[in-house]
This record gives structure tokens, C-alpha cells and sequence, in this order.
């Protein structure tokens, strides 16, 4: 209870901080407020974890409140300072956006249709990611790793238990490791990662309406991003995919808005300072959420340095402004995105590392280490026009896809029937439009966005590579929806009612068909033929098994471990460096009832036996890696060890089992 208590107290701390520092902000929009104060609430969080965690080295619930109550002064002491100046102007303006937000709705039955279809969508996926262990691969494998090894050993250092979990950005695990640190269990990870992706939502409706869409179209957009098939299918999982594009988007959607702004304030250059800081926190959670957000720091970047030039020179502020933002914008990015490539430089001597790139030497490129086997077998040997056409046609032949992490098809029916035609088109009205100057800037930064998504994407067919250029591409759709609705024509009308229906009909077959089965799978065997035809287990039979006391236990893959139950808690697993370990975390307990360590490669028994000691490992985890064949066959003999279980029950999706076997050291070896 003390623990749940510390957690939202920390929580609110965070809170209260981006809130303060919103007001701070002077937003003069609703979408601005909101993707300000989410941005320095998912960032706030960032920077706790790298402050306290990393550099002090006390990631533990207490210091990090500590953190986060500091965090909430400076938000607090930024709004007095701006309310002492503008006394109920921000009042005013919320109490503005609340009539013109409700006033939105009204009389626009398919974004209210839409916004009740995601309530209840993210509902279900909320309620599964909370009731259940997580289940997804990569969460399993390294999402989670990095997280549960700070809150056991204290301090945000190395997780050498797979390299992916230390040598990733890992901004986003950080955000699932807040309530891990203070619960030391998984079970409400997801509702954090959840607030990606109404940032991303909001970021989409703003940048639309930005570009000239209608409230109620420009609210369409971000809803229809909502129930995309690749978006919604990861939000009971730890993927970190949305949650990168979402950060991407909202710091598009600031550039788009700093001019407007900067004109509606008396102090425009005061303006500027601040949106930078904005910015640079969305960009620094964006760097440090995936490296190929590499591409969108220095895309947005330069637009940035074009933006804030455009407004010093129309508002003859000189260089002023330039000098003042440079620090807001650049001590986010370095902070909280920068220090994760920090890391892994000074580790093995690359930022990408383990990929090859840029002058740097790495195992292999990203075709080769993180592409290879999760290209589908239909898509593989085949030109990209021919893989896009095969992913982007997919559902229109197969309903019954509820895996879009891998399977092709993930961007839905709505893709190819509604959304990229009248992107294209809206794009083409766009450009007719410039001759007026509308919606100029924020066109020509979704633009950007589609080229730094789509070009340097190694899989632009894979949906969930492309979210942030997807997103922006529903802006330009909805642009041309808006303005077709405003003709008052019989054809166009008929026209407008078609598109509206033809939207919501694929948006609720997708919802729907993703819906029928959830790629989380159960240990019963009348299961186990669905789930291979499935790709999951259907919804009516995981929402009874939800409320089940023994729920944790009969999903996948800690059926898989039920063996290591007669391992104490508190007990250590030693793992070898280079192991070939798929799923980690298991291994440790959804709620962290076993410790993992990382030894080095055995050159003997008696050196294992040492290390074994030095980390007060009691248990070694053996696996059918190279590192561990000068001992393979000695282990069974020596007096030193005890075999206890096999646990090959897991293997990769390619390749062989990983043959795990564990041992007890004995305590009287242990002294």
C-alpha cells in the first residue's frame, strides 16, 4: 500500500511539474495545451529516470520522488511568474477551450462515433495490459529487460542480459519502469505508455487543423491514427513504436504552431524561447525513443532554425531569438535523448551500436541484425513496389490478421480505400491553396514528416515503421474530407456522406476483426488450434480468464516457467554474457521475485564457481551458446551443482531452442 501511495504521489509530482511549466508555455490553442503538457510529462518522467537514476544512481521510489517533487517546485515557481505577469488569462483560455472543444462535437456523429470506438478499444487493451503478465515478444526480450535490472540493482547501468536492452535508447522502457521501480511488478506499465498515444492523436488533430481542416475533421484524424490495426494491436504491449511516432509529431505540431503564436503574443521573442523548450523536449523523447528518430532530430532540426528565423525577421527581433532558444532547445535533446547513445559510445565504442553505420563498426547492419527474419516469407526477394502493394492490399483478403507487429497489413482497410487516395489528393488541394497562404508552414512540415518516415524506413510496408508519416498523411485526408463537406452541392454532398461511411465502415471493420482474437495466449489445449490458425486467443475467452485468480499463470510464456516456482524468491540466476536466452524476463518473475546477473563466459568450472560467488548468484542458467561449452558436460558431474530443471520450453521464432538447463550451487559452495 506504502508503494502504490509513494507511485501516485510521484505521479502527481509529474504532473503538477507539467502542468506548471505548461501554463509557463502560454499555449493559445486546446491542442496546444495538450500536447505541451503531455510532452513535458512523458519527457518529465525521461529526465527523472536519467537525472536520479543515471547520473546520482539512486533509482529507487524515494529519491525518485524527491525528483519529481522538485520537478513540480520549478513547474509551480514557472507558472507564478506567468500568472503574477497575466493574472486569469489562462483561466480565461481553458474555460474558452472547454465551450469550443464541446462545441466541436456537436452536430459531427462520426467523431463521436469514432471517439466512443476508441473509449472502448483502448479500454479493452488497458484492461488486458493491467490484468495480465506481459506477453509480447520484444517486451519479453529486451523492452522490459533494461527496466527490471535498474529497480534490482538500484541505478540505471548496464543490462548485459541481451544487447539489445544495453545498447538501445531506452526513453520509452523508462516510462514502463516508473511504476515498476515503485510496485516491482509490471502490472500497470501499459496505462503509462497509453499516454503516447493520445499525444500522438492530439499532435495529428492540431497539425490538421493547422493545415486548414475543420474541428470535427481535424479530431477525425487523430481518432482514425487511434484505430489504425498497427496502433491500437500494440496497446497492451510494450512495443515502443507509437509512443516514438508520437513524439515526432508533436514537435512538427510545435513548429507548425510558433508563428501563430509568436503574432498573438506582445512578446514574441519571450514566445520563441519557450516553444523551444517544447520542442526540445519532444525531440529529445523522440531520439531517445528510437535511433531512426535520428532522421527526424536533424529534419526538424533545420526547420526549426527556418521557423524561428522566419519569426525573428517578420517580428525584426534581430538575433536575439536565436541565441535565447539555442539552450532551451538543445539541453532537452542532449539530456534526454543524448545520453543514450552517450552510453553505448562509451560502452562499445559505436552510438548504433550493434548496428553498423555512419563510419561506425557494429556485427552488421540493420537489414541484417534487425530486418532478416522478421520480413514476412512473402514479402522476401520481392521488389519494394510489390511488397507494398502485397502489406497494403492484405486485408481486403485476410480478415482474421490480429498480429500486426509482423504480419503484413497493418495500416488497415481504410489505408488504401480512403486514406491514401484523398491524402494524394488533399496534398494536390494544398498546393492550390498556397497562393493564398494557407496552412503554408504546417504543410510543408507534414511533408517532411512523410519523407523522413517513409524514405529512411528499411520496411516501409511494416505499419508499424511508418506511423509518424501515416499520421501526417491523415492530416492532408482530412483536409480534403473537411473541405468537401462545406460544399453544399447534391453530387459533392453525396459525395461527402459516401466518404464519411466508406471511413467509418473500414475503421469499425478493423476494430472489429482485430478485436476477435488478441495475440495473448492461454496454456489450455482447446486454445492451442485457434491460436495457431489465430494468431491468438478469442476475446470472450480472455476477458473471464482476466478476472481469474490464477490469470498470471496460464498465459504465455509463463506457462513455459511454471519450473522455476520452486526457485526462492530472492534468488539470483546467473546468465552468461552472449547467452542465447530468447525471452528474459520471465526468468525473473512478472514480479520481480528473482534477481538475474551477468557473468562473464566460463573459462572453467572453478571460474564460474568464483563468479557464482562474487555475485551471490545461487542458480546458473546454461544454454546451448558457445560460451558455455568448456563446462557443458562438467556441470553434471561436479559435487558443486544440482541440476534442477530443464527450461527449453522457449525458442525464437527462426532457429533452434535455446536447450536451457538450470543448476543450484550449492550454499555451502557459496561461502
Amino acid at each position: 500500500m506504502a508503494e502504490a501511495l509513494l507511485l501516485v504521489t510521484a505521479t502527481s509530482l509529474v504532473l503538477t511539474g507539467a502542468f506548471g511549466l505548461t501554463v509557463w508555455v502560454r499555449p493559445v490553442r486546446p491542442a496546444e495545451a495538450l500536447v505541451t503538457f503531455l510532452t513535458f510529462l512523458l519527457s518529465g518522467i525521461m529526465l527523472l529516470t536519467i537525472v536520479v537514476g543515471a547520473l546520482l544512481r539512486y533509482y529507487e521510489p524515494i529519491p525518485l520522488a524527491c525528483g519529481a517533487g522538485i520537478l513540480a517546485g520549478v513547474g509551480l515557481l514557472c507558472a507564478s511568474a506567468e500568472l503574477r505577469r497575466h493574472p486569469g488569462a489562462f483561466g480565461r483560455r481553458l474555460r474558452v477551450w472547454t465551450r469550443r472543444s464541446l462545441r466541436g462535437w456537436a452536430g459531427r456523429p462520426l467523431p463521436l462515433f469514432l471517439g466512443l470506438l476508441a473509449l472502448t478499444a483502448y479500454g479493452l487493451r488497458g484492461w488486458l495490459g493491467v490484468r495480465f503478465p506481459p506477453t509480447d515478444w520484444d517486451g519479453l526480450m529486451y523492452h522490459l529487460v533494461a527496466p527490471a535490472q535498474w529497480a534490482q540493482t538500484g541505478a540505471v547501468d548496464r543490462s548485459k542480459e541481451i544487447i539489445w536492452s544495453d545498447t538501445y535508447p531506452m526513453g520509452v522502457e523508462s516510462l514502463a519502469g516508473w511504476p515498476l521501480v515503485f510496485l516491482g511488478s509490471t502490472d500497470y506499465g501499459v496505462l503509462y505508455l497509453l499516454v503516447g498515444y493520445l499525444l500522438a492523436a492530439v499532435a495529428i488533430a492540431g497539425l490538421a487543423r493547422r493545415l486548414g481542416a475543420g474541428r470535427g475533421f481535424a479530431v477525425l484524424a487523430g481518432l482514425v491514427f487511434l484505430l489504425t490495426p498497427s496502433v491500437f494491436a500494440q496497446a497492451h504491449t510494450y512495443y515502443v513504436d507509437v509512443q516514438s511516432a508520437a513524439f515526432g509529431l508533436a514537435a512538427l505540431y510545435v513548429l507548425a504552431v510558433l508563428p501563430g503564436a509568436a503574432r498573438l503574443s506582445g512578446r514574441p521573442g519571450t514566445v520563441v524561447t519557450r516553444k523551444m523548450l517544447v520542442l526540445g523536449a519532444a525531440l529529445g523523447a523522440a531520439a531517445g525513443s528510437k535511433s531512426s528518430n535520428l532522421a527526424v532530430l536533424g529534419a526538424v532540426g533545420v526547420a526549426a532554425v527556418a521557423v524561428v528565423a522566419y519569426t525573428a525577421r517578420r517580428h525584426r527581433l534581430g538575433f536575439t531569438p536565436f541565441l535565447r532558444s539555442a539552450p532551451a532547445l538543445v539541453l532537452p535533446v542532449v539530456i534526454v535523448g543524448g545520453y543514450w547513445y552517450l552510453r553505448t559510445w562509451l560502452n562499445y565504442d559505436n552510438p548504433f551500436y550493434p548496428i553498423a553505420m555512419i563510419g561506425f563498426d557494429g556485427p552488421g547492419t540493420v537489414q541484417n541484425l534487425v530486418m532478416g527474419t522478421n520480413v514476412p516469407v512473402e514479402l522476401r526477394g520481392v521488389p519494394l513496389p510489390k511488397q507494398l502493394w502485397i502489406s497494403w492490399t492484405r486485408p481486403f483478403t485476410d480478415f482474421q490478421t490480429p498480429i500486426y507487429d509482423i504480419r503484413v497489413g497493418g495500416l488497415g482497410m481504410a489505408w488504401l480505400v480512403v486514406v491514401l487516395p484523398l491524402s494524394i489528393a488533399g496534398v494536390l488541394l494544398w498546393l492550390g491553396r498556397l497562393r493564398h497562404r494557407l496552412g503554408v508552414g504546417a504543410g510543408i512540415l507534414l511533408l517532411l514528416g512523410i519523407a523522413v518516415s517513409f524514405g529512411p524506413s528499411p520496411a516501409p510496408w511494416w505499419g508499424r515503421y511508418v506511423l509518424l508519416g501515416y499520421g501526417c498523411l491523415l492530416a492532408f485526408c482530412c483536409l480534403l474530407m473537411s473541405r468537401i463537406n462545406r460544399e453544399r452541392r447534391g453530387p459533392v454532398r453525396a459525395l461527402d456522406g459516401a466518404l464519411q461511411f466508406a471511413l467509418a465502415s473500414c475503421t469499425l471493420l478493423a476494430v472489429a476483426t482485430g478485436h476477435l482474437h488478441i495475440p495473448i495466449n492461454t496454456s489450455e489445449a482447446e486454445d492451442g488450434a485457434v491460436v495457431a490458425e489465430r494468431g491468438g486467443t478469442p476475446l470472450t475467452r480472455l476477458l473471464p480468464l482476466s478476472l481469474a485468480a490464477d490469470r498470471a499463470g496460464q498465459v504465455w510464456p509463463w506457462t513455459e516457467f511454471h519450473a522455476l516456482d520452486q526457485v526462492p524468491e530472492g534468488s539470483a540466476i546467473a546468465l552468461a554474457e552472449g547467452n542465447a536466452q530468447s525471452l528474459i524476463m520471465p526468468l525473473r518473475g512478472p514480479r520481480l521475485q528473482r534477481d538475474l546477473v551477468v557473468v562473464d563466459p566460463p573459462r572453467d568450472l572453478p571460474h564460474l564457481v568464483r563468479q557464482l560467488r562474487e555475485y551471490q548468484a545461487d542458480y546458473v542458467l546454461i544454454d546451448r551458446a558457445p560460451v558455455w561449452d568448456g563446462i557443458r558436460e562438467e556441470l553434471d558431474r561436479d559435487p558443486h551443482f544440482t541440476f534442477v530443471t530443464p527450461l527449453s520450453g522457449i525458442a525464437p521464432r527462426y532457429g533452434s531452442a535455446p536447450l536451457g538447463r538450470l543448476y543450484h550451487l550449492k550454499p555451502e559452495n557459496l561461502r
